[in-house]
C-alpha cells in the first residue's frame, strides 16, 4: 500500500515536473504577453517591423485590414485610411503619399477608424485613442483629444449638418460648429428592454482583471508576474542539483549553487500556493473565451455584477461600435455589440433595427450608404448590401440571402475589412487577401507595406497562439484549450506535491 502511495507521489511529482519544463516557454509568452495586453495605451507607440513576424502577418496586396475605407477630398484626391494610417492618393490609385503629419507616432496610435468632411471642408478623423482635425495650413492634423477628455478608446465619427458625434466605446460626445466643446451623451435603451451583459464579456473582463477596474488589472499583473517567477523558479530547481553534483565532483564549492536551490524553491512554492485558486481561476476564464467552450456561453446574458465596473447606470458602456446618419429616414444608425439601433434624436430612446445582414461579433468593418434605402454593411461575417426599407439582405458578390445564423462559434466567413467606392469601380479588402476590384489596383508601394505592427497587437496573437504558424492548423485552432488544459495540470499537480510535502513536515 505504502509503495502504491509512492509511485502516486513519484507520478504526480514526474506530471509537474516534465509538463512544465516543455511547456515553460509557451506559458512565458503568455504572462508576458498578457501583462502587455492590460497596458495597450501606455505602451501603443512601441512597434515591431512585420518583417520579423511570420509571413501572413505581413502585408500583401493591401490585406491585413490596411484599408478599413476612403474619403474623396478632391476631383483627384482620395484619402485611404484603416490600420495603417492614412495615405493620400488619386483616382487611379498611381501614387501614395503619407497623411500623417500630426498624428501620434505608434501603430496602434495611427489606426484610423473612419474620417469625415464636413460641409465648410473641415477634415476630422478617429483613431484608436484621439480625435484630430486637419490644419490646411499646418498641412498636418492637430489633436482634439482634450476637447473629449475620456480615457475611453474612441470607435467612430459621423457629422449632420452642423452636428459633430464622435463615438467611444461607452458614450457618444456630440458637438456644433465651430466644434470647440463636446457634450457627453449617455445613450438609452430601447423601450422596454433591460440593462444586461453578455457573460463572454464577463468572462473577459474577469480574465483581464477589468471587471474590478485599476485594481483588478493590478491583481492581474501580479499573476503574470508570479507565473514568470514560477517559470524560471522551475528552471533553476531542475537544473542546479546537476551543477551541484559537477562542483561536488570536482571538489569545488556549491555553497552558491546550493543556496540558489533552496531560494527557488522557496519562491517557487510559496507564491504559486498563496495564488494558487487565482491562477485556476485564470486559467479557466481563458478557457472559456475560445472554442469549444465559448459555445457554452456565447449566448449567455446577466445582470450587470454589482460592486464592479459593469454597476453602471450606462446601459452601453463598452457596447458602442459604429454610428451612421441615414440622410433618408432621418435618424442616427448606431452599431452596439448588442445589434443595431435607431435614434431619432440621440438623447431619445431607440427602436430596434431588426433582420439586419449578418454582423460579426468582432465588429462592423464597412457601414456605408449607398442610396436612399441601401446600405453596404461588411464585417468577418461577409460583405452586403442592405435593404433597409425591405428588411432584406443580399451577399456582395453573389447576390444570394445569407444563410440563417447556426449556434456555435463565430464563424469567419469572406473576411471584410475594409471597402471603398471613391474610385472608377469599388474596392474590396478582405483581411486575409487583401483587395478586390474590377479596376486594377496597384501593389502596395514600400513605404506602406514595410509599416510596423504594434506590441500591443503582437502580443494579442501571441496571448491566443494565432503567431505559432509553425504549428498545425488543428492545433491553432485547439491552442487555448490545449494550453489550458496542460497549464491546469500543471498547477494541479504542483500544489499537489507541495501540500503533500508541506503536511510531511508538520
Amino acid at each position: 500500500m505504502g509503495s502504491q502511495k509512492n509511485r502516486k507521489r513519484k507520478s504526480t511529482g514526474k506530471w509537474h515536473k516534465w509538463l512544465g519544463l516543455g511547456f515553460s516557454f509557451f506559458i512565458l509568452i503568455f504572462a508576458f504577453s498578457g501583462i502587455i495586453l492590460n497596458h495597450r495605451k501606455a505602451l501603443s507607440a512601441l512597434d515591431i517591423p512585420r518583417s520579423w513576424l511570420p509571413k501572413n502577418y505581413q502585408y500583401t496586396n493591401w490585406n491585413n485590414a490596411s484599408v478599413k475605407g476612403s474619403l474623396k477630398i478632391a476631383p483627384d484626391s482620395v484619402l485611404l485610411y484603416g490600420g495603417n494610417g492614412i495615405w493620400l492618393t488619386n483616382a487611379n490609385l498611381s501614387f501614395f503619399k503619407s497623411f500623417n503629419d500630426g498624428l501620434k507616432k505608434g501603430a496602434d496610435n495611427r489606426i484610423t477608424n473612419h474620417i469625415i468632411k464636413t460641409d465648410d471642408n473641415l477634415l476630422f478623423a478617429v483613431t484608436t485613442f484621439d480625435l484630430y482635425q486637419y490644419d490646411n495650413r499646418g498641412k498636418q492634423w492637430i489633436s482634439f483629444s482634450d476637447k473629449l477628455n475620456t480615457p475611453e478608446r474612441l470607435v467612430d465619427i459621423a457629422y449632420h449638418n452642423d452636428s459633430l458625434v464622435v463615438l467611444s466605446r461607452s458614450h457618444a460626445y456630440i458637438s456644433l460648429s465651430p466644434y470647440n466643446t463636446f457634450e457627453k451623451v449617455t445613450l438609452q435603451l430601447p423601450k422596454g428592454e433591460k440593462h444586461q451583459v453578455s457573460l463572454f464579456k464577463t468572462l473577459w473582463t474577469l480574465h483581464s482583471g477589468e471587471l474590478f477596474g485599476n485594481i483588478g488589472k493590478f491583481l492581474i499583473d501580479l499573476l503574470g508576474v508570479t507565473t514568470i517567477i514560477l517559470c524560471f523558479t522551475g528552471i533553476l530547481i531542475f537544473i542546479s542539483p546537476k551543477l551541484i553534483r559537477k562542483r561536488r565532483n570536482k571538489n569545488l564549492s556549491t555553497f552558491g549553487f546550493i543556496k540558489l536551490l533552496r531560494n527557488s524553491i522557496k519562491w517557487h512554492n510559496k507564491p504559486g500556493a498563496t495564488l494558487f485558486f487565482l491562477l485556476l481561476l485564470l486559467c479557466l476564464s481563458g478557457m472559456f473565451l475560445r472554442p469549444p467552450l465559448l459555445i457554452s456561453i456565447i449566448y449567455s446574458k446577466h445582470h450587470p455584477l454589482s460592486f464592479t465596473t459593469q454597476d453602471k447606470k450606462n446601459p452601453y458602456y463598452d457596447k458602442l461600435r459604429s454610428i451612421r446618419y441615414d440622410h433618408y429616414t432621418k435618424d442616427w444608425l448606431l452599431h452596439t455589440s448588442d445589434g443595431l439601433l435607431a435614434y431619432k434624436e440621440l438623447d431619445s430612446s431607440p427602436l430596434k433595427v431588426e433582420n439586419t445582414p449578418p454582423i460579426s461579433v468582432m465588429g462592423i468593418q464597412v457601414f456605408e450608404q449607398k442610396d436612399s434605402t441601401e446600405w453596404i454593411v461588411g464585417s468577418f461575417s461577409g460583405l452586403y448590401i442592405w435593404n433597409r426599407e425591405q428588411e432584406t439582405s443580399t451577399d456582395y458578390f453573389t447576390g444570394e440571402s445569407p444563410q440563417p445564423t447556426k449556434p456555435g462559434p463565430p464563424i469567419i466567413s469572406n473576411p471584410t475589412s475594409g471597402f471603398s467606392s471613391d474610385f472608377t469601380k469599388d474596392i474590396t479588402f478582405n483581411y486575409f487577401t487583401g483587395a478586390q476590384s474590377k479596376m486594377p489596383i496597384p501593389t502596395m508601394p514600400p513605404e506602406i507595406k514595410q509599416a510596423s505592427m504594434s506590441l500591443w497587437h503582437i502580443s494579442l496573437e501571441a496571448h491566443t497562439g494565432r503567431i505559432y504558424t509553425f504549428l498545425p492548423e488543428i492545433v491553432i485552432v485547439l491552442f487555448i484549450p490545449i494550453a489550458g488544459t496542460l497549464f491546469l495540470t500543471i498547477l494541479i499537480s504542483g500544489y499537489i506535491v507541495y501540500r503533500r510535502r508541506y503536511k510531511k513536515r508538520l
